[in-house]
């Protein structure tokens, strides 16, 4: 479809849009590339996650479920993640209080790891995520801007009171995330990192770059409630304790144990997801 030359007609969308709705396709791991012998240019496909969530028989289409919008900013961070920016505000950046400015130039300190990209590509970058998380100014920002983006809902960032003009990460509980969102997110992160591991425990789930706890700004405590909440509703992983620190602790594979957390997820709403594997990380299954 992407590319197509009459893929501005199909999807109803200008030539940067169509480009704009493909990137973004891969980022969030949506799609994935398939090569063609032959053809120089690869082509998109819906990824097995793409298609187990938002097909046709997919268990949330139209993204309108609690924990959706979570997982798909999991995806977003989830290693290999090709969004360096996103990466570096939310895994690795320091600030809790923050210019858009400190943003731009501590991304411009360290994204030479990922690439050597303009100093102005950096600097739309860190708007569109500010955009994307916030609302900008809290007391004039129209109703139209408050809702502009979905993923404001999840409360990540704010507009600082203490700084005029400046930005504030909000770090604790999150009222939208569901528990066993969570789990399931703190599975594929094991799997991506170390598929053989049968616990985790509560301090890598919560502080590690590239854990779920830092690309959803939880603190310790937060993390803690959400694990103890959901073993409460399902029976794939259990709350155990190591030389006492709270572990996680996955029955049996990791693979059926996060396709089993988030069926009891999504029943809870009437859906399930189909018979089969529910695949994530790189050629892991679950």
């Amino acid at each position: 479809m992407f590319n197509r030359d009459d893929a501005v007609v199909k999807l109803g969308v200008g030539k940067n849009m169509v480009r704009s709705i493909r990137h973004w396709g891969h980022a969030f791991k949506l799609l994935e590339h398939e090569e063609v012998s032959g053809s120089r240019r690869p082509l998109s496909r819906p990824s097995a996650i793409g298609r187990d969530m938002f097909g046709d028989e997919g268990v949330d289409p139209y993204c309108e479920l609690p924990g959706t919008l979570w997982l798909l900013q999991w995806w977003l961070l989830a290693p290999p993640s090709i969004s360096p920016v996103w990466w570096l505000a939310l895994n690795e950046f320091p600030g809790i209080e923050f210019t858009e400015e400190e943003l731009q130039q501590f991304v411009l300190d360290r994204v030479g790891d990922w690439a050597s990209p303009h100093a102005s590509s950096v600097k739309k970058d860190v708007s569109v995520l500010l955009r994307m998380y916030s609302s900008g100014e809290a007391v004039r920002a129209t109703f139209e801007e408050r809702i502009d983006c979905p993923f404001r809902d999840l409360g990540l960032i704010q507009p600082s009171t203490a700084n005029p003009g400046g930005y504030r990460f909000l770090l604790g509980p999150k009222a939208t995330l569901p528990s066993l969102v969570f789990v399931a997110c703190i599975l594929d992160f094991t799997m991506r990192t170390d598929n053989n591991a049968r616990t985790i425990n509560l301090s890598r789930a919560s502080t590690e770059i590239g854990s779920p706890g830092r690309a959803f700004k939880l603190s310790d405590k937060a993390v803690l409630e959400l694990l103890e909440d959901a073993v409460g509703r399902t029976d794939h992983v259990r709350l155990t304790s190591a030389a006492g620190m709270p572990q996680l602790t996955i029955q049996g594979s990791a693979r059926v144990a996060l396709r089993g957390v988030l069926n009891d997820h999504y029943l809870t709403y009437g859906r399930g997801l189909r018979a089969g594997e529910f695949v994530t990380g790189q050629g892991s299954a679950a």
